[in-house]
């Protein structure tokens, strides 16, 4: 556990101040008051956690110190007799009498083996009576730490947003941290990635059985904790996060098998009540837009035919009637789920479909930007919370009116698919008019005549660099990617323009072609180009000399 964690549990010296221990006297280990305290037990059992507190009255003589290593104290009940009772309340350090008693010195031994308190509690009361007293106000002090921590947790996410829950819990507990949506999405996480679909199934029907037998438990749909106790599966603790009494999420820590469960689980419970506040913020800006006017747009986008008033309601409720034209944004966010703001512009559009988000943004005249500007503002206004999410954004052309979206939409949907084939897990923002001949390789995509044609353009060099080690398919893209201009080819690969020419001869040998031919130069590009979207070939690295 991190040592600048929240205390939540007391300390022994904040105990002193509890009814039970008014008349309890130090007799040895004051320097020792300050250390946490896990558990009160009555009696003196063999190897206790570390942080218990021990009440009893004696019977350690077949004790060590290395039973109750990392002890948290002894109070031992004492009657009430001769030097024992000279000294004053528990402030006052008390010096071990010559004539103490056998239990006491039996005591006073385990606890100097095991660097521990000594308390003596003048009474003649039952030991499971008082353990049970000082039980009460333990659970008092860690209540109040807890509610301290859950508005220190609370005042994070409303600050800094969920990302910084997650890292002040995982640097609290230790331990890796996630938080997940009902449906298992990373929303944010530290060192973790999402419940395994094998414990997906375990995890949900554990925690819908803990929540059916609260709600019947308790007097009311608000009268139950549904974070009594985290779930153990796998590796995980996991807490659910209950809005209205449905689970939303998951806020998970992965923990081993020599971890405190229940200390984590009191970090956990504050941190997943105050993931609420992140959540139902979420739900607020998802349902700011009424259901029936997300409804129309999505039909709209899909090519259903809207009557004339639906589509004058659309053009009202999002402003789009005093548009001079609509961008339309087809975006993918990894970790799925990082996007808590979505509609920052009172006339901005946004609804989820096949996997992605659309945005649909006007455009004003009186504050022109063009398509590429309105794209890094959007993504701006993403990672605005979400600062290491990783957004992909596909855009369409200019539509003109809303009779244009279902096109438009095609295209920046075709985009987004586009660039992911080609940049993989990286972040892009690409056009439909950017995409040249991939819009019409991207249908064809799984034919097998494209696979042909790469292979008959570009195996053979592949094979013979492979074979020779040499650069030939660097080259000829670079050869290309610089209109067949050999000097200016030759300059970005640092070498010489004779050495250049060579190797354009061998390139042209090796394929039986007139390297120079204008239908050639295209054919080698369109393999290129289906290289790329099929992820065969290899961008040159400008240094291939």
């Amino acid at each position: 556990m991190s040592s600048d964690r929240i205390p939540l549990q007391p300390t022994l010296r904040q105990l002193l101040g509890a009814e039970a221990l008014s008349e309890a006297q130090i007799l040895f280990g004051e320097q020792w008051l300050d250390r946490q305290v896990s558990q009160v037990i009555a009696g003196s059992p063999v190897g206790v956690r570390a942080g218990s507190l021990i009440v009893s009255r004696g019977d350690f003589s077949e004790q060590n110190g290395n039973s109750f290593e990392e002890l948290a104290g002894i109070v031992l009940i004492h009657p009430l007799t001769g030097a024992l009772a000279t000294h004053n309340g528990p402030k006052s350090p008390v010096q071990a009498p010559c004539d103490i008693d056998l239990e006491t010195a039996q005591a006073l031994r385990v606890c100097k083996q095991a660097e521990a308190p000594l308390l003596i509690l003048p009474s003649l009361g039952n030991p499971e009576e008082v353990a049970e007293e000082l039980r009460a106000a333990y659970l008092t002090e860690v209540k109040e730490a807890s509610a301290r921590l859950h508005a220190q947790f609370v005042r994070t996410v409303v600050e800094d947003g969920l990302a910084s829950l997650v890292e002040k819990l995982s640097a609290l507990a230790g331990r890796p941290v996630a938080v997940e949506t009902s449906d298992f999405k990373i929303l944010a996480s530290h060192n973790m990635g999402p419940t395994p679909p094998s414990q997906q199934k375990t995890l949900t029907e554990e925690i819908a059985e803990e929540l059916n037998r609260e709600l019947r438990s308790s007097q009311s749909d608000n009268d139950y904790d549904p974070c009594e106790e985290a779930v153990r599966v796998g590796r995980r603790l996991v807490a659910p996060v209950v809005l209205e009494g449905a689970v939303v999420g998951y806020l998970s820590v992965m923990v081993r098998p020599s971890d405190d469960v229940s200390l984590i689980t009191e970090y956990l419970r504050p941190a997943s009540v105050a993931a609420l506040v992140d959540f139902s913020r979420r739900r607020r800006e998802f349902s700011s837009t009424s259901v029936t006017h997300k409804s129309l747009l999505k039909d709209l986008l899909t090519g259903h035919n809207l009557a004339a008033s639906d589509q004058e309601r659309l053009e009202q409720y999002f402003g789009f009637d005093i548009a001079d034209g609509l961008f339309v944004f087809a975006v993918k966010v990894f970790p799925e789920g990082a996007i808590r703001h979505l509609a920052r512009e009172e006339r901005q559009a946004v609804v989820e479909m096949e996997g992605a988000y659309v945005f649909v943004m006007p455009l004003d005249s009186g504050n022109p930007r063009t398509w590429q500007q309105a794209a890094e503002e959007l993504r701006a206004s993403i990672k605005t919370d979400s600062p290491q999410c990783l957004v992909q954004i596909g855009a369409g052309r200019l539509a003109q009116s809303i009779l244009d979206l279902p096109d438009i939409y095609t295209e920046a949907r075709q985009a987004l698919i586009t660039g992911s084939m080609i940049h993989a897990n990286n972040e892009f923002t690409t056009s439909y008019g950017d995409l040249g001949i991939k819009r019409i390789l991207y249908p064809l995509l799984d034919h097998p005549e494209l696979d042909r044609f790469y292979d008959e353009h570009l195996a053979p060099l592949e094979a013979y660099d492979l074979e020779w080690e040499t650069d030939l398919v660097p080259t000829l893209r670079v050869y290309l990617n610089h209109g067949a201009n050999l000097n200016s080819a030759a300059k970005e690969l640092f070498v010489h323009r004779h050495t250049m020419r060579y190797r354009l001869e061998q390139i042209a040998d090796l394929l039986k072609v007139d390297i120079d031919s204008s239908e050639v130069l295209l054919n080698l590009q369109i393999a290129f180009q289906i290289g790329d979207l099929k992820g065969k070939s290899k961008p040159a690295n400008g240094k291939t000399g």
